[in-house]
């Protein structure tokens, strides 16, 4: 029987300071009837986020990303906090947003997932306020949710 989770292999695009820092990112996935459901928050691929199915093509003993076949509705954001001892303050904030995130404190980085089921409109009050204030930055990995016309 074969395996029911894999790493599935994405290839980044790194700009000329050398970002992301890799080349290359494996994220968990889990075999469905159709392709495969992305089960990791990824920190440096975009066009992806946990719960969508993508198909894979092999390369000897590696799975390659192909395609995505199905979004699975959830957005991804990427937070770089200023000061390294407000890393965990901010993931707190974001898990309170109901947003599942994973932190890097050596990079004071962390990846967000906004899953479907939650409105974007005071995370993302929230993060631009914080951006204001100098704490942080972010980016869209992938923005599945509707942005309000009022943060517009």
């Amino acid at each position: 029987m074969p395996c029911e989770y894999k790493i599935v292999l994405w290839r980044l695009e790194q700009d000329a300071h050398g970002y992301p820092p890799a080349s290359v990112e494996g994220l968990w996935a889990k075999r469905t009837a159709t392709g495969y459901q992305v089960d990791s928050l990824p920190f440096y691929a975009y066009g992806i986020a946990p719960g969508d199915i993508i198909s894979t093509c092999e390369d000897g003993e590696q799975s390659w990303f192909e395609t995505l076949q199905q979004s699975g509705g959830a957005s991804v954001l990427r937070i770089r906090v200023k000061a390294a001892a407000d890393v965990e303050q901010v993931r707190m904030a974001l898990e309170e947003f109901g947003c599942p995130c994973y932190a890097e404190p050596a990079v004071r980085m962390l990846a967000v997932e906004v899953p479907p089921t939650r409105a974007l409109d005071t995370l993302l009050y929230y993060l631009l306020t914080q951006r204001e204030a100098g704490n942080l930055d972010f980016e869209e990995g992938v923005l599945r949710h509707a942005i309000p016309e009022e943060l517009r």
